[in-house]
């Protein structure tokens, strides 16, 4: 008698974990407004901009079908512009950063310490240094004209992984061109 109930719920109780920890495309698109444009600070106007703008559809542009899908593009509160795009599991992402005498790559999600990690984009490699940020997140000093960023118009796919091999971002470049060519028109 015992022996079904146990079966039963170890049959059921999978299910019913996996339906509480479904994350919406409106909560990623969240994450991403606070670690790009907003670089962690639930508090700043840019984060709240990007939320209202871009997640809630409160003004600019739409949210995508799925936040980890499409590259997006705003403005931070200082007006540097930004294109970016979730990685991982939606966790991590990379986002180019130009304005203000400012051209970047950042990595969101992930400790910022002084570290090498390559850019590979479309199987081509880009060795790149990457240091922390006031908010200990990594970013290149990267600028509009490098091939990195040309890569980046032109591919598919890029993956962001240290040196050890550790895929950090792994995502599509699908409007990666329109995106950065936005913000690259603003610098």
């Amino acid at each position: 008698m015992l022996k079904p109930f146990i079966l039963s719920m170890c049959l059921i109780y999978p299910a019913v974990v996996a339906a509480q920890i479904e994350i919406s495309d409106e909560q990623r698109c969240v994450w991403s407004c606070l670690y790009g444009p907003g670089q962690g600070d639930p508090a700043s106007a840019a984060y709240n901009a990007c939320v209202r703008d871009t997640c809630t559809g409160g003004g600019g542009q739409q949210p995508a079908q799925d936040a980890s899908q499409a590259w997006v593009t705003g403005r931070s509160g200082a007006g540097v512009g930004y294109a970016g795009v979730d990685g991982v599991r939606g966790q991590t992402g990379l986002y180019y950063f130009c304005g203000g005498g400012q051209s970047f790559l950042r990595v969101i999600g992930i400790d910022g310490g002084e570290r090498g990690m390559i850019v590979e984009v479309d199987g081509k490699d880009f060795p790149l240094s990457f240091a922390p940020n006031s908010r200990n997140q990594p970013e290149s000093a990267q600028p509009f004209s490098a091939p990195v960023i040309q890569a980046l118009q032109s591919g598919s796919r890029v993956r962001v992984m240290t040196y050890d091999g550790i895929a950090v971002v792994d995502a599509t470049l699908r409007g990666s061109s329109r995106a950065l060519a936005q913000v690259i028109s603003s610098c």
